[in-house]
Formats: C-alpha cells, structure tokens, sequence
C-alpha cells in the first residue's frame, strides 16, 4: 500500500474509533443522567477502596479509569495514581497493568494516551506530553527494574519521538501545536501546565535510567523566566491573561529548584482564591464566562472544563498543601472527605453550584473514578484512614 493511502487508512481508522468512544461516552452519561449515580456504602475511605477494586478488569488485568464511562486505560489518569495505588498495597495491579499497556504499544508501534476498550490506541484530540510523563511517572514509582529493561528499546524510542515532537529549538514545548493536556479542550499555546511536565520526564528518566536528552535542559529557570508574573503563573506563551487553575498547580506539583517556592505558594493561593478557582472547593481549571480561552466546539455542548469543579486538580491542589504542610490541608482534605460520604460515590467533576455530579442538558459526569487512590492514600498517611486492607 502507498504511504498516501496507508495514512488515510489510519486516519479513518482513527476518526471511526474516536466517533465510537465518543458515543459510548455520550450513551453511558445519558444512562447516567436518567438512571442515576452508582453509589457504594461506608465511610470516604471504604468508597475509594471499592471503587479502586472496581476499576480493575479482572480478565484483561489492568486499571480501568472507570467501569462504566472510561472501561479503558488512560495512560494519564493511570500513571498520575500510581504512587497512591502502590502506597495503598495494590501493586501487583499496578505492574500488570503496565505490561497490559506494553502489550497494546508495541503492538501498535508508539504510545498513545488511550487504549480503548476493544484494544485500539488512539489519542485525544492530539499528542500527549502530560500523558507520557505521568506514564514514566508511574514507572519510577514502580522501580522495577526488570520491567525497564524488557521495554527499554521502545521507551528510548519514544523519548526521542517526544523530544523532537513536543520541545522547540529553545526548549520549550512548542508554540502554535495543539497538544492533549489534562483540559484537553483547551486551545493553549505553548502552556505552563505542558512546560511543567516535562520536568517531571526530566526527572523520571533519570530515576530510570534511560535516553535522556532532557537531561541538560534547566526547565525550572525556564517556566520561572516565562510563565511568572508577581503572585500566579500565567496560562501560556500567548500573555493574555487568564484564571487558570492547572497553571497555578502543576509547577508546584512537580518541584521547581527554587528557594522561593513556598513563599511563591504563599502568594498563588489568595490569588487563587480571589479569581474563584478554588470555590466553592478545589478546583477549577477555569471561569467559563472569561473571554480569553479557546475551547473545542465540543465544549460547547457541557462547559464541564471551565466553570465546574475537576476532582482530579482538587486532588493535587491536596498534594501540595500536603508537601508544603500548608494549614488549610487538614480542612481542605476534610471537605473532601465529606464530599464522598455525602455523594456515596467519587464524582469526576462537580458542578460549582450545587456540590453534586456536574450535568449537562444530555449527561452526568461519572461516578467511580480510579482518582478515588489519592483520596484514599492522602487519607490513610494523615490517621484518617484506620483499617489496614489486604492487598489483592
């Protein structure tokens, strides 16, 4: 076959797998909508559990983001709890789902962000650097040496694909590309959240010991330089201004090398509060009803990315305080305690007026998300969590 016709092959395979998640998505959020929540009993800590036991396909043998509306492994989502997963005793889970996203890989040939439930790799809408970070993330975590060396072809390979791919000829990610961030509805031109992340690849190719032509690149001077501005980080590259929770968050997340991180810290949290990103609780990528932001059309049929709360972002706003043994963290991690108990579930994104499942006019958000691993780790190393569980 012609590389002409090879790559249109592709691309409808692509588009037809996209169209198919999406309506798979949009199907179970309507169930949702009509039916109602999937809600689990006992305390936040006996939620998270079972919802963690139940994002685990017992016959494929790999975390699943959710049961019902993501039965698919984001390598994002996934990579982004491992730590918690494997402070909380699941780490055989954890090491099989990695040789489940191997298997798929390789198969295919590079990393994606998604593998659908039928096994299909794909990306959404483009291009992960977040989602290979937290991937490798997971993989330091794990510190399984045997498990790099099997796939340490592959992984080099695609440290060098996202080098040239993702960093411009200044180090930075590039400007003008549409890459899938964590708002990955977000037209952003060369982001904070992005240029963060890849510190974290810096960092993890390190522990791993691989490829790493990250390795000279001082990342931390480089956001400080660009994205400071007196008492928060600034979106992206463009300049506008614009409230932007995942800005203020991720360069905290990672650890720039800076004396001044916490009295930094000290200044972005008012700032955070004054523009309403973390009312009425952590937290917001955004504000919908601010101009400055570009967002897919598909935004446009539930504005879940900008005005409504991301449990995900709250979770790591969490770590932070936690880090920098912030005082608000004790009251902060108790609402969200209280949050689970109340809504008997763990919701994926919750609407900023009423506190419960965020709605559009066609779906509720999901019920069961495999984030419950935070919660539960930040409660269980805080003397909030009382019961030893087994591991599986």
């Amino acid at each position: 076959m012609k590389a002409s016709k090879w790559a249109s092959a592709q691309t409808f395979v692509r588009f037809g797998t996209l169209f198919s998640e999406g309506a798979r998505i949009l199907k179970e959020g309507f169930r949702r909508k009509i039916s109602g929540r999937k809600t689990y009993p006992g305390s936040a800590e006996d939620i998270c559990e079972q919802i963690i036991r139940r994002c685990f396909h017992s016959r494929k043998r790999f975390f699943m983001t959710s049961p019902t509306t993501y039965p698919e492994f984001y390598a994002r989502d996934f990579g982004r709890t491992v730590p918690s997963l494997l402070a909380c005793g699941f780490d055989r889970w954890v090491e099989s789902t990695f040789e489940y996203a191997f298997k798929h890989y390789e198969s295919e040939g590079h990393f994606t962000l998604i593998i659908s439930p039928s096994g299909k790799c794909f990306d959404f809408p483009s291009y992960s650097p977040d989602g290979f970070a937290y991937f490798l993330h997971g993989m330091s975590c794990l510190n399984d040496p045997w498990l790099v060396k099997r796939h340490r072809t592959f992984l080099e390979r695609e440290i060098e694909r996202f080098y040239h791919l993702v960093l411009d000829s200044d180090k930075l990610v590039r400007k003008e590309t549409l890459f899938s961030e964590a708002q990955d509805y977000a037209h952003r031109n060369s982001s904070c959240y992005s240029n963060s992340v890849c510190l974290l690849i810096q960092r993890s190719l390190i522990s791993l010991g691989l490829f790493n032509p990250l390795e000279d690149i001082d990342f931390s001077s480089q956001i400080l330089k660009h994205f400071w501005r007196t008492d928060h980080f600034m979106d992206d590259l463009k300049g506008d201004f614009y409230p932007s929770g995942d800005a203020q968050i991720m360069p905290f997340l990672v650890g720039l090398k800076d004396d001044s991180e916490r009295t930094r810290l000290n200044l972005v949290i008012p700032w955070m509060e004054k523009t309403g990103l973390l009312d009425p609780m952590p937290a917001r990528y955004g504000i919908s009803s601010h101009p400055k932001r570009k967002m897919l059309p598909l935004e446009t049929f539930h504005a879940w990315q900008t005005d409504a709360v991301w449990t995900s972002l709250g979770l790591d706003y969490l770590a932070i305080l936690k880090k920098f043994k912030h005082p608000s963290f004790l009251i902060q991690l108790k609402q969200y305690q209280n949050l689970i108990e109340r809504l008997s579930c763990f919701p994926e994104v919750i609407d900023s007026k009423s506190k419960t499942l965020f709605q559009s006019s066609l779906i509720e958000t999901d019920d069961s998300m495999i984030w419950a691993a935070s919660l539960l780790n930040l409660l269980k190393t805080n003397n909030l969590y009382k019961t030893k569980k087994e591991n599986a």
